[in-house]
């Protein structure tokens, strides 16, 4: 099969994409107004489930890269900080009292931005907040992005004592040539220095995402990267393709098209950083995760119980997230919403003290077991047929088998090396708001 610098054929028949906010889900959105949050608390009335993993956004970034494809403000007033953790403070209330019993966090991530932005005051803060509003588990696993540029040994030491036990360090990629190209400069050494100090203090895992698709990357200087990186030992690295987007996100424009590589050179890109992580004794886990061996989500892999949701992957199921802050997405039972992503509509709708979800994205039998059935798919790399109820959900596979991405095995459908290194084109975006399944 001959790649172009078209799209993979079919994809689009196949997903009905669109560049749209709620891509994130890809789902059509079906409601859109006040009784988004109604469901959306009916939803937590009647949920079953103790445990919960809660996702918190914190968009603010003291500048802007021009690959930069998350929800992200600018801000350089701390006041403008503060009334957002006073505002997030309500959203935790409002999700805790409108749920059917206490709700037990077992897994809390906080991404943005740059949420190491925050003072210490500040940080303590955020945590305090959470903790005052949730139960959360003494052994819950707590998790932070992290901007390598905006942290120091006396914030790691602090983040430890908060009880954040995973750091994720936010690099996208370690070539020079490339960070330029993005205007991102952080020294390799720079780099080091973090995960020497976060290494000293026992931090349980360090974790860095590798976008590929980067203007001026090519498959030859991932290579080189994937050198130094190997040099530095993450935990796991998760990788996103990247697509520029100057229409939702017009700094991009500052991107010279020219440098963009193509499809077929992306598809390159990928299969470089495949083969040279797993040189380095990496496993491949998922669609576009590697991982140190023995590591618990190669585990699950192999052991087929890995889990993929809003939150990312999992080494077991995870049975409902509740999202808190500016466009953070929930899944509680069959219900999918995000929350408003302009700021004052956020505001206004805490202030009001309605849950902030602008969005429900369309829960269909449908579209439940498609999400079902992509997930175990792209984790675990087969389905059993026999989960498979819908026809539109068996049109859909029968689609993906004539392209080569799945094959039939007796009683199972697999996925097959070509759909292992295509489809993280398509179900995985450096962007959140653009992230399938």
């Amino acid at each position: 099969m001959k790649w172009s610098n078209q799209k993979l054929p079919g994809l689009d028949d196949i997903f009905d994409r669109h560049d749209s906010p709620h891509a994130i889900v890809g789902a059509a959105v079906s409601i859109v107004d006040d009784r988004a949050n109604v469901q959306l608390s009916d939803a937590l009335k009647s949920t079953q489930e103790d445990a919960t993993a809660l996702y918190v956004h914190i968009p603010f970034c003291p500048s802007r890269c021009l690959s930069c494809d998350h929800l992200t403000i600018i801000e350089h007033d701390h006041r403008a900080i503060d009334r957002y953790l006073d505002s997030l403070n309500t959203e935790l209330s409002l999700m805790a009292k409108s749920s059917r019993g206490a709700l037990l966090i077992n897994r809390i991530h906080i991404g943005g931005g740059s949420p190491n932005y925050l003072s210490d005051g500040q940080m303590a803060r955020l945590m305090g907040s959470i903790h005052t509003s949730l139960t959360v588990s003494p052994d819950a696993e707590i998790s932070m992005e992290i901007n390598p540029r905006r942290t120091s040994r006396s914030q790691l030491e602090l983040l430890h004592g908060l009880g954040v036990r995973n750091l994720h360090l936010e690099v996208r990629d370690v070539d020079v040539n490339v960070q330029n190209e993005l205007g991102r400069t952080q020294s390799f050494s720079l780099l080091e220095d973090v995960y020497s100090i976060a290494r000293e203090m026992k931090f349980d895992s360090i974790n860095m995402d590798l976008v590929f698709g980067l203007p001026g990357q090519t498959s030859k200087t991932i290579k080189g990267s994937i050198a130094l990186i190997a040099e530095l030992g993450p935990d796991m690295l998760v990788c996103q393709q990247y697509t520029r987007r100057p229409q939702q996100f017009p700094h991009q424009a500052a991107i010279d098209e020219r440098a963009m590589p193509s499809l077929a050179e992306k598809l390159a890109i990928f299969n470089a950083v495949a083969v040279g992580l797993e040189e380095e004794g990496y496993d491949w886990v998922g669609l576009n995760a590697f991982v140190r061996p023995g590591h618990k989500l190669a585990t699950a892999q192999r052991e087929g119980s890995l889990s993929y949701s809003a939150f990312g992957y999992a080494e077991t199921r995870v049975s409902q997230t509740l999202g808190a802050g500016l466009g953070a997405v929930s899944e509680v039972g069959d219900i999918v919403a995000q929350n408003y992503i302009d700021m004052d509509a956020w505001h206004m709708a805490l202030d009001r003290g309605h849950l902030a979800t602008q969005y429900i994205i369309d829960a269909t039998d449908f579209e439940v077991t498609r999400r079902s059935v992509m997930r175990r798919l792209m984790c675990n790399t087969e389905v059993p047929v026999s989960m498979v109820a819908q026809p539109e959900v068996l049109g859909l596979l029968d689609s993906l088998e004539n392209q080569g991405y799945t094959q039939k095995q007796g009683s199972s459908v697999h996925l097959t090396a070509l759909g292992r290194s295509a489809l993280p084109h398509f179900w995985s975006d450096s962007s959140p708001r653009f992230r399938w399944l």
